[in-house]
């Protein structure tokens, strides 16, 4: 994977910590919104308060994206960045709260055009199945003597599965609440290395 060229020339290098400082260099002259409509979008976006006490679905993002480690993959920063821009089209309110079925899926589809606007069209098939597959967990019904299915361990080999794994676990990290999702995330982990020993 080579550095890429942002929209307006700008070089972005491989790391989390270089895309950050691209990304606060936006937003201290103003061009954030200009440049990530879609994350903009997500400014009063509500999120259910027991799961998201942060506030709404941009400050999640924000607070997602500060725990993304330094060191990592520049894709793991942008499926982080963008792993919620589907909630500004799917959130309503249903049965009593907020809720954004399909926003991983719709937000996906979103992400080819968010990586060409930026110069980085070479990582969007990447960033996409990060989006899309970013609330994998929450299906999987794990117990502590869990039996995987042939279905979940396939999905456990799957090459991009460790950057995913980083991308949930600042999603976990940037939600104030009550959502267990980080516990699933270490235990999922923890399976996909017991896998890799077995």
């Amino acid at each position: 994977m080579s550095n890429g060229t942002a929209q307006g020339g700008e070089t972005v290098p491989e790391t989390a910590r270089h895309c950050r400082e691209l990304v606060d260099r936006w937003l201290a002259d103003g061009s954030f919104d200009r440049r990530l409509p879609e994350v903009a979008r997500l400014r009063g976006v509500p999120q259910p308060e027991v799961y998201h006490a942060e506030g709404d679905a941009f400050v999640h993002t924000m607070l997602a994206l500060s725990a993304v480690d330094g060191g990592a993959d520049s894709r793991v920063f942008w499926g982080v960045l963008l792993h919620d821009i589907g909630k500004a089209e799917t959130t309503e309110f249903i049965s009593g709260r907020w809720r954004a079925w399909g926003h991983a899926e719709r937000g996906a589809a979103m992400v080819p055009a968010v990586m060409e606007r930026l110069g980085l069209p070479e990582l969007a098939a990447d960033v996409v199945w990060l989006v899309r597959h970013h609330t994998f967990h929450f299906s999987w019904n794990l117990t502590p003597d869990v039996r995987l299915t042939r279905n979940q361990r396939r999905f456990l080999e799957h090459p991009l599965l460790p950057l995913l794994l980083e991308v949930c676990r600042a999603d976990a990290d940037g939600s104030h609440g009550g959502s267990d999702k980080g516990d699933k995330i270490e235990q999922i982990a923890d399976l996909l290395n017991d896998e890799r020993r077995a």
